[in-house]
């Protein structure tokens, strides 16, 4: 093979590794790509080791994880927005920088090394940065309900793990430099697969608590944004009027529970106090929780609101008036503080949040932790993340076992249930109903994620931190400075 050729197939490596990261990521996700995304460029780093190389590696995933979430740039969002690509790519190259290391001194533990990496990554990035999850590898799998079930044990990391540890075994495993023995390393992780899936088609089979309570999520006809003009008065109160209107719709329905989506309403600091009495007044007459969502601006210049969450009991009461936790990125919201919402209900022990509060696992473990039964989640989406943002809901529900009632303005409602199964479902942008109501069970189902938390990411941690003291310890030895990684 000539040098031209020798190059030729490298770059075609990158390529193609740019490539799987776009076909498997995000919107659209391609499911058995994420399983063969690393190989490539694993491939590429055997074949040219060195920092050069990984900085190419690093590049190749800019390109790829750009496109990735140019896939998702739909109105409103600007097509800068895509740069968010650039986050998504220097967590994912942490796995690679890893890999490299580890092979050097052992074929067998590389893979392994790979995939904790991939778990700490992906443990690291909500906590550094406002991306949350999104970009996690268990959400290319969200079709894939008995891989999932792996959530209920040891959370979303599992999932990630197995696709990212077989993915790198399947690399050692056909490559003609890796010694022999290295073809057996595949072997575990493909039983691996097999015993979750057998496990998780076992669990969904298992019969969930009888009893349900039929809940309704209700949508807005207010639009508002960026490139629309803000909603006059009379405009504003009829929003309100319909959404209450609806509201008694889903209660005659027989829903206990209805949840509004997020931004229902524009409400003026000065208009407040008139629309929670009509909505208490309206939970009152009905009798039935409800939660709704609504949009307080605060300033102008620079933009600021508060983005609020409002539960309100049976009887009329403020169960709580919550602030968004987690604003989504570029969004000027203030930062909530303070425990998320829990309450013990005749539906049983509910809690609340919005939208992007739940990518976020710390507070998910939060409700898991707090037994709750059923979450109200009003949301608010655009195309371009429709459905899988709501798909991503449904990891939650297995890690702890509870049910979800998303409530999407421009995105997918549905009904998620502790098994992470959409018992119903209803896009904004396909149908001209607003109230969707779905039966769910009115008790969560225990998993082992929510007693035991993070236990898979510390143990990913720690042996990474042994492989590195390993290694620290053989160059000591060997009593020379440390190589560029391969």
């Amino acid at each position: 093979m000539t040098t031209n050729d020798t190059k030729r197939g490298k770059a075609l490596l990158l390529g193609l590794g740019a490539l799987l990261v776009f076909a498997a990521n995000l919107r659209g996700p391609v499911a058995l790509l994420a399983w063969v995304a690393p190989v490539p460029l694993l491939r590429f780093l055997r074949l040219r080791g060195g920092w050069r190389s990984q900085g190419l590696v690093l590049l190749t995933l800019v390109v790829g994880w750009c496109g990735a979430s140019w896939k998702i740039v739909t109105d409103p969002l600007p097509a800068a927005f895509a740069l968010l690509g650039l986050g998504f790519a220097l967590f994912g190259w942490l796995p690679y920088l890893v890999w490299g290391q580890v092979r050097r001194r052992s074929e067998w533990l590389a893979p392994l090394a790979y995939g904790a990496t991939v778990v700490v990554a992906e443990f690291l990035q909500p906590r550094l940065t406002p991306l949350s999850t999104w970009g996690a590898v268990v959400f290319t799998q969200v079709d894939d309900l008995p891989l999932l079930q792996l959530a209920s044990l040891a959370g979303a990391g599992a999932v990630s793990f197995l696709v990212a540890w077989t993915g790198a075994s399947l690399e050692a495993a056909f490559a003609p430099e890796a010694p022999r023995s290295s073809r057996r390393m595949l072997a575990a992780p493909l039983l691996a697969v097999v015993l979750a899936h057998a496990w998780g088609t076992a669990r969904l089979a298992m019969p969930l608590p009888r009893e349900t309570v039929t809940v309704a999520a209700v949508g807005t006809t207010l639009e508002f944004g960026p490139s629309t003009p803000l909603p006059g008065a009379a405009e504003r109160r009829q929003a309100l009027d319909v959404l209450l209107a609806d509201s008694r719709e889903a209660v005659r329905g027989g829903a206990a529970l209805v949840v509004w989506n997020e931004a229902s309403l524009l409400v003026p600091a000065e208009e407040e106090a008139e629309v929670v009495r009509r909505t208490a007044e309206a939970a009152r007459e009905l009798g039935v929780q409800l939660v709704a969502a609504y949009i307080v601006p605060r300033s102008t210049a620079p933009l600021l609101y508060e983005n609020v969450l409002l539960w309100l009991a049976s009887d009329g009461t403020v169960v709580t008036r919550y602030l968004k936790h987690r604003p989504a990125p570029g969004e000027p919201a203030v930062v909530g503080t303070g425990p998320l919402p829990v309450q013990d209900t005749p539906l049983g022990r509910m809690g609340a949040a919005l939208c992007y509060d739940e990518d976020h696992p710390a507070l998910g473990l939060e409700q898991g932790r707090a037994r709750v039964d059923l979450v109200a989640l009003p949301s608010s989406d655009w195309r371009g993340i429709d459905p899988i943002h709501t798909q991503m809901a449904g990891v939650r529900a297995v890690e702890h076992g509870m049910s979800i009632l998303r409530s999407t303005r421009m995105g997918l409602s549905a009904g998620i249930d502790p098994l992470g199964r959409m018992r119903a479902w209803q896009s904004s942008f396909e149908s001209g109903e607003r109230v969707m109501r779905v039966a769910l069970p009115r008790h969560r189902l225990p998993t082992v994620y929510a007693v035991v938390g993070d236990v898979l990411v510390w143990a990913c941690g720690l042996f990474l931190v042994a492989l590195a003291a390993g290694a620290l310890r053989a160059r000591v030895s060997e009593g020379r400075p440390s190589s560029p990684a391969n």
